[in-house]
């Protein structure tokens, strides 16, 4: 028998369930044992499942961080996980100090006194809003955007994004009235490279863009020769995600995702290193501070997902969470690209969402 079940992408939703339920019995029996005797219930009883509750919820955070780094999301959902993840961890914090305390009360023999017990429930009731609001903003998540839903037929009939990719012919550049925009190469991509877009380092004409064919699709082609090139969309955005579709595997060095850039000395990114190391991290003032690194193994057309999100920041490669940083929200800045290496890059698309 399996610990986790084949149709579950991981264990959180086994584990989740158990400090919502010993929590609130916990919560109810605290109230009924103002009017029940002491020979059928106690306050050791209660604090026990107060700290069975406190530990049980502390596994679901930690496997939900997990679970968080299984999936992918819709660009809606970003927002959603983020508010889940952060009333989770207020949850884990409120319920293992508030055990705590019960527990050094039966230490210090205090916890039998009428006003103390009082203090404790009102106390408890708090917990009990945070953890309204973890459950609320988890079943959003499940049922709203169907996150980690339908495990079996992802298994069976998933198409991956390289596929998608080679599929687009377009030869758009396309801005929502909400500012979100789509780019995807076309036969004049070369003339929206030079619009959309600005150099905080090199220029445009170092990169050498030309428009090359792979079957049906056009790529933007883009030389780089050992020279920096930073160059970024001409808008700025708060909580963004961008989406790109990138092929580096004739590329030696450094690329960086980009995302609230302010100069060319302030600025968050997600780089991709051809040594196989990924990091995500902020430059402030020209220095370098990584939030996150991990080690990856990917070659072809990328598709790369960058989501900059309040105090959460993530990087997705092949629609697998790889990197998972936070730092403190950023100010409103652009997107775009830092190139520092040789060799060439293709480009097939690049995608801008807003976030709530």
């Amino acid at each position: 028998m399996e610990l986790i079940p084949e149709w579950a992408p991981n264990i959180h939703p086994i584990l989740v369930h158990f400090p919502i339920a010993i929590i609130l019995v916990a919560v109810l029996m605290d109230l009924l044992d103002f009017f029940l005797p002491d020979q059928w219930w106690d306050e050791l009883k209660t604090t026990i499942l107060y700290g069975i509750g406190a530990i049980s919820a502390i596994a679901a955070y930690y496997t939900g961080s997990l679970a968080a780094d299984s999936v992918f999301l819709s660009s809606g959902a970003q927002t959603v996980l983020n508010e889940h993840s952060d009333w989770a961890l207020w949850t884990v914090w409120f319920f293992g100090i508030y055990a705590v305390l019960r527990i050094l009360l039966h230490w210090f023999q205090k916890i039998d006194q009428k006003m103390i017990k009082i203090g404790l429930f009102i106390v408890a009731l708090p917990g009990v809003f945070f953890l309204y609001e973890t459950g609320d903003h988890g079943a959003e998540l499940v049922f709203g955007y169907g996150a980690g839903t339908g495990q079996l037929v992802e298994q069976q009939s998933s198409s991956s994004p390289e596929a998608d990719s080679l599929q687009e012919t377009r030869s758009t550049f396309t801005a929502s009235d909400d500012g979100n925009w789509s780019w995807e190469i076309g036969p004049n991509s070369i003339s929206t490279l030079l619009s959309r877009f600005h150099w905080l380092e090199g220029s445009a004409s170092q990169l050498q863009p030309t428009i090359v064919n792979s079957g049906s699709n056009y790529l933007l082609k883009i030389s780089a020769n050992s020279t920096t090139s930073f160059f970024v969309g001409k808008d700025s955005f708060q909580n963004v995600q961008v989406d790109y579709y990138l092929n580096l595997s004739d590329f030696n060095g450094e690329v960086s995702l980009v995302n609230h850039v302010q100069d060319a000395q302030n600025y968050d990114f997600v780089m991709l290193s051809s040594d196989g190391t990924i990091s995500q991290g902020r430059v402030s003032e020209g220095n370098r501070e990584v939030f996150a690194e991990e080690s990856y193994s990917a070659s072809g057309m990328l598709f790369l997902r960058t989501v900059g999100n309040s105090t959460h920041f993530r990087g997705y490669i092949n629609k697998e969470m790889v990197v998972h940083g936070h730092g403190d929200a950023p100010e409103a800045g652009s997107v775009g690209l830092k190139l520092n290496g040789t060799g060439t890059i293709l480009i097939d698309r690049l995608t801008l969402t807003q976030l709530n």
